[in-house]
């Protein structure tokens, strides 16, 4: 059996911690290319050749899974036993971080600025947060960055955790981790592709993050930009940060005219009717009003 690129897709919404299979299905794929039944078809796809467990409807990765979504991302695979290996790996990794800190911190002083960490970005040329296109993602990166193919939470504190040296035991969840990492003393440049199938969680690991200083700089991949500009956080998590893109058209805070439009269709209604000699001109106007706000009320029931 062979692992096809819907399977890849649905393993990397996976992680550490048993989650319900119906609630990745409808935060990542509802109405979104993959039905219910071949969901679930791939589910036991991936159960047959060991990526996953699932028991009483939970699910959760395997070390075999895991071990395939590090290699797909270029992180080091786990090997069981082998404690020397993975200290080491996250000595060099830490080293290097402390390195490109230490680096970056030389050119702040040069540049002479005061700007603090947490600081939104600016408009500028050298805005270290930027979109891109998926395929020209890869291009943009050098080896200074830590690269993640998929915006999983799981596997993006992963990530931080090995570049930050912290050791991950004892660690079950993803808030557990990311206090880890609040607590940790490092910076990162960090690269997410498929960014328009970030979860709310995700967005709000990151922005955090990088109100903290510890994400340097966030290079995000985007495939399907339908979907992405239809995912009002993530807009407003772009929007919030100023993120610098060539290729797509965020959409503009706009300015709310609709009390005016009312009022001026309330104003126009009741001259009209007064006019005509219509005695519940009054009453009219209510009904009008709460047929409105009914209006409003629904289309904001929509968007949450």
């Amino acid at each position: 059996m062979k692992l096809d690129e819907k399977s890849l897709k649905i393993l990397r919404c996976f992680g550490d911690e048993y989650v319900n299979p119906h609630d990745v299905y409808r935060e990542y794929f509802n109405g979104n290319g993959i039905s219910r039944a071949t969901f679930y078809r791939r589910l036991e796809h991936l159960k047959q050749l060991d990526l996953i467990e699932w028991k009483v409807g939970k699910v959760k990765l395997t070390a075999k899974g895991k071990n395939v979504l590090f290699a797909l991302n270029g992180f080091e695979i786990e090997r069981p036993g082998d404690k020397d290996h993975e200290k080491s790996y996250l000595t060099d990794a830490k080293s290097k971080t402390e390195e490109l800190g230490k680096k970056e911190n030389e050119m702040s002083r040069k540049i002479g600025s005061d700007t603090p960490t947490s600081e939104k970005a600016s408009d500028n040329s050298s805005n270290p947060f930027r979109i891109y296109e998926s395929e020209e993602l890869k291009k943009k990166i050098d080896d200074a960055f830590v690269y993640v193919d998929y915006p999983t939470a799981s596997y993006i504190l992963k990530a931080l955790l090995i570049v930050a040296g912290v050791d991950e035991k004892g660690l079950k969840t993803n808030v557990e981790k990311f206090r880890a990492l609040k607590e940790a003393d490092f910076r990162v440049k960090l690269a997410v592709n498929h960014f328009e199938n970030s979860s709310k969680q995700v967005l709000v690991f990151l922005d955090e993050l990088m109100k903290l200083g510890k994400i340097s700089a966030l290079y995000c991949g985007v495939k399907n930009e339908r979907k992405a500009l239809k995912n009002k956080k993530l807009v407003e998590f772009w929007q919030d940060w100023n993120f610098e893109n060539e290729r797509f058209k965020l959409p503009k805070e706009s300015v709310t005219v609709f009390p005016l439009f009312l009022v001026g269709v309330i104003g126009i209604t009741l001259v009209v009717a007064l006019r005509s000699g219509y005695e519940h001109a009054s009453i009219l106007s209510v009904l009008i009003v709460l047929y409105f706000f009914r209006s409003m009320l629904f289309k904001e029931m929509r968007e949450i």
